[in-house]
């Protein structure tokens, strides 16, 4: 059942009638309401296959909300992961040294999306982090990029983390990788 107009935010009539114009301009304008703004910046997430020529706006007001003080920034950072926005690498990078877990959880899922060697590190360091919701989300984006040199830090977060979401993430992560894991370098086994 669809809801009734009168019940529906701004931005979700926006979003309904997939005007992304006017979605991105909401987003743009920093004396708009935070929370408009960051319904806008979800609404990009939720629109991501469908931005079509406003997608490098898009981009470039998304961008400049990762760096605000705000819940504008969380849904901005998922908005990038959702596109799969290689030039987020740095944005996803600072996020990943945030102090609010929620920041640094979209990083982690920032990664994944982007499934990207270079940001190996940042991840492993989130696979250590002190909330579970981070780790879980690292241990999927550690399975993205697929890289086997992970595989025992993975080993160790499946059998050691006190909490079961975590290592079962870990477990799919090692699975993935089994697939598709190698090391660098690494020569496939001749059959």
């Amino acid at each position: 059942m669809r809801t009734p107009a009168f019940l529906q935010t701004r931005v979700e009539r926006l979003e309904h009638a997939r005007d992304v114009g006017a979605i991105i301009a909401i987003l743009a304008d920093r004396s708009d309401k935070a929370y408009e703004r960051a319904h806008a910046a979800k609404a990009l997430a939720d629109l991501a296959g469908g931005l079509g020529d406003f997608r490098e706006h898009a981009v470039a007001i998304l961008l400049q909300a990762t760096d605000e003080p705000s819940e504008v920034r969380k849904w901005a950072l998922l908005a990038l992961a959702e596109l799969h926005e290689p030039t987020a690498l740095p944005a996803f990078r600072r996020a990943a040294q945030d102090r609010d877990w929620m920041i640094r959880t979209f990083a982690a899922h920032g990664f994944d999306r982007l499934r990207s060697h270079d940001s190996l590190a940042e991840v492993v360091g989130l696979l250590a982090d002190r909330e579970s919701g981070v780790r879980e989300a690292a241990a999927a984006a550690l399975a993205s990029i697929g890289d086997g040199r992970v595989r025992p830090l993975l080993e160790r977060a499946a059998v050691t983390d006190p909490y079961p979401w975590v290592r079962e993430a870990a477990r799919d992560a090692l699975v993935a990788l089994g697939v598709s894991g190698r090391s660098p370098g690494a020569q496939s086994p001749r059959r």
